[in-house]
C-alpha cells in the first residue's frame, strides 16, 4: 500500500503533529491522495498502521463491517483517561468508549437523545436564547456591519445545549457566569486533545499536556454536575427534558445522566458552534439562497411571529440549507474505526486491529458530486 516517506521510530507522527496538519488535517490528507492515490498509510509508534480512505464504496464497507461494538480510535484516549486518571467522577464512559458498555449505555439513552421532541420540548427556550444571539450581533458588530461571528455562535452553543441537557441558562451570551468558563475550557481541551490523540495510550500519562488535560475536563465535569444534580432535585413527573427523560429511564442512582451531560457540553459546544458559523457563512457567500431562505421565514413564522413545532416540519428549505452546509464543511475533518474483522478496501487486504480514517473531503469530492462546493 502506498505510503509517504517515513522517519525511522517515530514514523509519519512528525507530520501529522505540524501545526499545518494540525490545524487542516483533511486538506493535510487530501495532499496526500494527490501524490499517492485513493488509499493509503501511515505508521504510528505504537498505535500500528493507519490506513486513509476516501472512496465511498471503501467507506461503505468499513461502517459495514463495525460489529455490534463499533472501536472509534480517537476513543481511546478518553476511554483510557476516564478510567485511570478520573475514576472519581467518571464511574461510565457513556458513548465515548469501545465495548459493550458503549451498547449498553446507547441502549438506555438513544430514544431520548435522538428523538426530535428532546428539543422540540425546548423550542420556546431557544428561541428565546436566539433572539438574545440576534440582539448581541447588532450589539457588537463593527461601523461597516460586519462580525466575525464564531466566538458569539460557542456562547449560543454553550447556551442552547445547557437549555436541552441541563435545563438551565448559563451566562454565556452574558459573558458571565460558568457558560463562559465551559467555552473556554472547551477550547483548552480541544487543543490539548490534538496532541494527545496519537499518542499511545500507554504513554498518555507521561506527556505533559495528559495532566493539564485531565484538570481541564474534571472542571468541566464539576461545573456540569453542579446543573444536573439541580436539574434533579428540582424534576417533577411532567418534566420532559433530556436529564429528566435520562434520570427516569437510568434510576436516580445512575451516572449516566451526568456523564450524558458532562459530554455534551464539552463536546457540543465546537460542533454546534462550528456548524452554525459554518453555516451562516455560507449563506452569506450565496445571498440568493440566503434570500429564499428569508421568504421561507416570513412565509411559515411570518416577521414578528414564534417558532412552533409545526412552523419548523413545514421549513424543508431550511433543512436543505443545513444539510448542504454541513455536506460542504463538516464540523470535524473525518471519523475512523479500529477493524475488528479483515475485510478487502481500495485492493488491499485490511487486517483486524487496523485503525482506518475516512477523511472528510470525501463529501466535496468532484468524484462523488457534480458540483462539489
Amino acid at each position: 500500500m502506498p505510503s509517504p516517506i517515513a522517519w525511522p521510530l517515530v514514523g509519519h507522527l512528525p507530520f501529522l503533529l505540524k501545526k499545518s496538519t494540525q490545524d487542516n488535517m483533511d486538506q493535510a490528507f487530501e495532499g496526500l491522495r494527490d501524490e499517492l492515490g485513493d488509499i493509503f498509510r501511515l505508521r504510528l509508534p505504537g498505535l500500528g498502521n493507519m490506513v486513509v480512505i476516501f472512496k465511498p464504496e471503501d467507506i461503505k464497507t468499513l461502517y459495514s463491517n463495525e460489529g455490534k461494538f463499533p472501536i472509534v480510535p480517537t476513543f481511546q484516549i478518553f476511554e483510557k483517561i476516564k478510567k485511570t486518571m478520573m475514576t472519581d467522577r467518571y464511574t461510565s464512559c457513556g458513548l465515548v468508549s469501545n465495548n459493550e458498555e458503549w451498547y449498553n449505555v446507547r441502549h438506555l439513552v438513544q430514544q431520548d437523545m435522538m428523538r426530535p421532541k428532546s428539543a422540540l420540548y425546548f423550542l420556546s427556550d431557544i428561541e428565546a436564547i436566539a433572539s438574545e444571539l440576534v440582539e448581541k450581533i447588532v450589539k457588537i458588530k463593527d461601523d461597516d456591519g460586519i462580525l466575525e461571528p464564531s466566538e458569539v455562535l460557542r456562547e449560543f452553543a454553550a447556551e442552547s445545549i445547557g437549555s436541552v441537557f441541563l435545563g438551565t441558562r448559563l451566562g454565556a451570551l452574558h459573558g458571565e457566569g460558568d457558560g463562559t468558563r465551559l467555552i473556554e475550557l472547551q477550547k483548552q481541551t480541544m487543543s490539548l486533545y490534538m496532541k494527545l490523540f496519537l499518542l499511545p495510550p500507554r504513554l498518555l500519562q507521561y506527556h505533559p499536556a495528559c495532566k493539564t488535560f485531565v484538570a481541564y475536563v474534571e472542571e468541566s465535569f464539576d461545573i456540569c454536575k453542579k446543573y444536573v444534580d439541580k436539574a434533579v432535585q428540582r424534576m417533577g413527573p411532567d418534566d420532559d427534558s433530556v436529564i429528566a427523560r435520562l434520570v427516569r429511564k437510568c434510576g436516580a442512582a445512575s451516572s449516566v445522566p451526568l456523564v450524558m451531560g458532562a459530554d455534551a457540553l464539552m463536546v457540543g459546544i465546537d460542533s454546534t458552534g462550528s456548524q452554525a458559523t459554518f453555516l451562516l457563512y455560507h449563506l452569506a457567500a450565496n445571498p440568493d439562497k440566503q434570500e429564499l431562505l428569508y421568504q421561507e421565514i416570513c412565509d411559515i413564522v411570518g416577521p414578528q411571529g414564534h417558532l412552533t413545532e409545526s412552523a419548523l416540519s413545514k421549513m424543508k428549505y431550511l433543512k436543505a440549507c443545513q444539510t448542504e452546509s454541513q455536506r460542504i464543511l463538516p464540523a470535524t475533518f473525518g471519523s475512523g474505526r479500529c477493524t475488528t474483522q479483515a475485510m478487502v478496501l481500495g485492493g488491499y487486504e485490511i487486517p483486524v486491529g487496523t485503525s482506518v480514517f475516512r477523511n472528510g473531503t470525501s463529501s466535496i469530492d468532484a468524484n462523488n458530486f457534480q458540483k462539489p462546493e
